[in-house]
Order: C-alpha cells, then structure tokens, then sequence
C-alpha cells in the first residue's frame, strides 16, 4: 500500500482503538456502579434516538465522504459549494428531526423520561456532525486528534460524577455532552479549507436522490444494530438489554478495526475510480480481504476462547449471560468481513447502490422476522441468533451480486489459512484455561498465550509463503530476527 493509504490507517486505528478503549477502561466501572437494569435503561433509550439520529443524516455519512472524495482535486470553491450543499441537507433534517423528538417525548414517553429527554444532546452532536468531510479529504489525523481529547474528557467526568445508582442521569449527560463537543471542535478546523457559497436550489437537489438511495442501507443498518435492542426491551425488559449490549461492546472491538480499513480505503477507491485506475482498485480490495482475514481470525477465535472467564472478572457475576452471547455473535465476522471490504471498496465506490441497498434490505427483514420469533423465548441469546442468520443472508447476497466481477475463491484461499491458525490458538488456550481459576491475572496469562501462538504460526506462514502481498512484510520479520538470507 502506499505511503498516504499507511499513514492514514494508522491514523484510523488509533481512532478506532481510542473508541475501543473508552468502553474497555467504563465498562467494568459501569456495570458495577450502575447494574445491568441502569444499563438496560440507557441503551434502550440510545437505541430510540438513534432511530431519529438516523434520519437527520440519511445516507449523507457515505455519500458525503464517496463525494467530497471525488471533488477534493478540483479547488476550493467546488469543494466548499459541494460541502455545504450536502451539509444544507443535514441540517435542515436536523432540525426537522429534532421537533420530531420533541413531540415523542412529549407524547409518547412515559417510561425513562428523563434519561430519554438527556439523550436530546446526541441529537444535536449529530446534527453537526462533519465527520463524512474529513473522511473525504482523508484528514484522519483531525479525527483522531478530536476522538482522543473527547475521550479523555468522558473518562475523567465519569469517574468524578458516577459514583452510585441513581447517577445514570449522570452519565447520560455526560456521553452525549462530549459527543457534542468532539463535534464543534471539528468546525474550528474548517478555515482556511473552505468559504461560504450561496446555497442554489438546483445545485441542491441535485444532492437528494442519491443521498436518499444511500439512506435505505442505513436504516437496514439501524436495523442490525438497534432494533434488536429496541425489541428485546420491549418484548422482555431492560435487563436483557444490559446483557446483549455489553455483549456488543466487545464485539465491536474487531468490527472497529476492520472499521479502520473501510474508512481509508472508501475515499481512496473512490478517488482512484475517478482517476480511471480500476485494476489498482481492485489489487487493492485484494490485498485489504487478506489483511482484514489476518486480523479478524486472531480476534474471533480469541474473544471466543477467552469470553467466559472475561465476563466474570470484567463485568461480574450479573453479567455471565453476556459471556455466552459474546461466544455466539462472534462467528459472524467469517464472512462479515470480507462482505463489508466488498461494501466499501467496491459497490458504494462504484455507486451501485440498488445492489448495496438490496442486500441490506434482505438482511434486515430477515432480522425482524427471526427476532419476532426468537426474543420471546430466548431473551438477549435469540436476538444474538436473529442478527448472526441475518447477516450470514446479507453478505450472501452481497457476494452473489458481484460474484462475476471479483475472484473470491482466491480471497478465500489466499486468506483461509488464517482461520486454520486462530482454530489451533482457541485450541491451545480452551486447553490452558481447563486448569487455571477465574481471575484477571489468568485471563491476562490466556490472552498472552493466545497472541504467542497465532503470531508464530503467522510469521512463520507468511516466511515460507510466495504470496506477493506478504513481501513487505516478509522483509521485516526476516530483519526483526535477525536472519536476512532466511528460507
């Protein structure tokens, strides 16, 4: 990969590690101090305003960020006439998404209110939201920089006000506080970059159908995410909620950075389709499945192994059940992965957005239907159920849809052998962990084991292997050794 694509992952890592962190360092805090009821309360209430959330920026994250990327070479003033043409979209769904929630509050809400009225300021983050412009001119370093300072905020605000049960009000405020700070920040580094532009009628509408195309994906999307939680508290209570979502925190850590992949890698293919350059956009989805393959595999077949006792000495006993639903969401990331590679570096660069759009909308009913079906007698477990099935339909249309286009049976083959390895660790730490007792530093023990032995059986594949993708690499290891003439 290019200097600027390794660069600019680099940057996006950090951002998605420092997004891992923050859940990692609260959410053992949290589950204490507040218990999975309180927890329940507020992910059932995120998961309604995300559902507002959602239409205050309809498809303009992908949009905006496919767009700017193409427009970002061709000056100032079609840079700053494209931004703010989209970012008038944004807006003015804001604020009509905001009276909105005003009036579900005032009508509908009886339960929570508080809390749900505390979740206004999420509202407003993403009403400001300008992530998708930097993500365009592939300026990660901003993104990082904002995501770390927020962060940091959010922990030492945390850890001084929440102290006991009843400061879930507490923590509301304080997430979506900083989330809307971390937002404004962004806005300060808009001068220089751009000029204000008289907003045209026609220039704008020409921004709403493909915007509204996109904006179908992201309610499917919604759906993956939010209903499941949306539906479990409403069908078996909040507590269930609790469970199922500090489940989902965890396996949001390899989502996060694969995460990292796509973002760089959706404004870079889309820049390269603009230039012309096909076969190298295409070299390069090759070479991010294979990668994302490698990384994945270590993290599956990790969180699997090691979920039990993780559950226990993170969350406490309360929080067992989330253990189980960690072990049965993660397989999903099999095929995930190169399904969301294929989504990002090539159906929403190339603007196939029925294909894109089709999917998901598959994906999703298939979701709802299993759910109807599953939460009722299963609780958090049958959601788990629903979404893995649900997702394994969506990539599965994905990769019929493009199957004549991209050679899959070398992505897989090229990158299969990683599964194989992370299989042989999972072996390895299931049978250390049968003699060892529940505790942090056991846990920690495992973890290490785990990362010894898939990265041995890694380096010493990608030494022997002719696989052109690996050269780089190869040299480095053979120099980290000490062995430059080896193999």
């Amino acid at each position: 990969m290019s200097n600027k694509i390794s660069k600019n992952l680099a940057y996006n890592i950090g951002y998605q590690l420092i997004g891992i962190a923050f859940p990692l360092i609260t959410s053992p805090y949290l589950s204490r101090i507040l218990g999975a009821e309180n927890l329940g309360i507020h992910s059932f209430t995120i998961s309604v305003a995300l559902y507002f959330m959602m239409f205050m920026l309809l498809g303009i994250a992908n949009y905006g960020n496919r767009t700017i990327a193409t427009v970002k070479r061709e000056g100032k003033e079609i840079l700053s006439k494209t931004f703010w043409n989209i970012y008038y979209v944004q807006l003015l769904m804001s604020v009509l998404v905001t009276i909105a929630y005003l009036i579900y509050l005032y009508f509908w809400v009886s339960s929570y209110k508080f809390i749900a009225i505390l979740q206004l300021f999420l509202l407003l983050s993403n009403a400001v939201d300008i992530t998708w412009l930097f993500y365009g001119l592939e300026d990660f370093k901003q993104i990082v920089f904002r995501n770390a300072l927020v962060k940091l905020l959010g922990l030492f605000l945390i850890f001084s006000f929440v102290h006991e049960s009843s400061d879930l009000w507490k923590y509301t405020l304080i997430n979506g506080g900083v989330t809307l700070v971390g937002q404004l920040l962004l806005w300060g580094q808009l001068k220089g970059r751009l000029s204000w532009v008289k907003i045209q009628k026609k220039d704008l509408l020409s921004h709403i159908k493909p915007i509204l195309v996109l904006f179908i994906p992201v309610l499917a999307i919604s759906i993956f995410s939010n209903m499941d939680k949306y539906m479990l508290g409403l069908m078996v209570g909040v507590k269930q909620v609790g469970f199922y979502d500090n489940a989902n925190r965890i396996i949001d850590i390899p989502k996060a950075l694969i995460a990292a992949l796509e973002a760089v890698m959706l404004p870079r293919t889309s820049y390269l389709l603009a230039e012309g350059q096909e076969e190298k956009s295409n070299y390069y989805i090759e070479v991010t499945i294979l990668y994302a393959m490698m990384i994945s595999s270590v993290l599956i077949f990790g969180i699997i192994s090691v979920s039990d006792i993780f559950s226990l000495v993170f969350w406490g006993e309360e929080f067992l059940e989330s253990g189980r639903l960690i072990a049965a969401m993660a397989p999903v990331f099999v095929f995930s992965v190169p399904g969301n590679i294929i989504r990002t570096q090539y159906l929403i660069p190339r603007a196939k957005d029925k294909d894109y759009v089709l999917s998901l909308i598959i994906g999703a009913l298939v979701n709802i239907l299993l759910n109807c079906f599953l939460i009722k007698p299963f609780g958090a477990m049958g959601a788990t159920i629903s979404t893995v099935l649900a997702e394994f339909v969506l990539y599965g249309v994905q990769f019929w849809t493009v199957r004549r286009d991209l050679d899959f049976k070398k992505y897989l083959k090229n990158g299969f052998i990683f599964y194989l390895f992370g299989m042989i660790m999972y072996l390895a730490i299931i049978a250390v962990k049968a003699h060892l007792q529940y505790n942090i530093i056991n846990l920690v023990l495992l973890i290490v084991l785990g990362g010894i032995v898939y990265t041995g059986f890694c380096c010493f594949y990608i030494l022997i292997s002719r696989n052109v993708h690996f050269e780089i690499l190869r040299e480095k290891i053979k120099r980290k050794i000490g062995y430059e003439n080896i193999l």
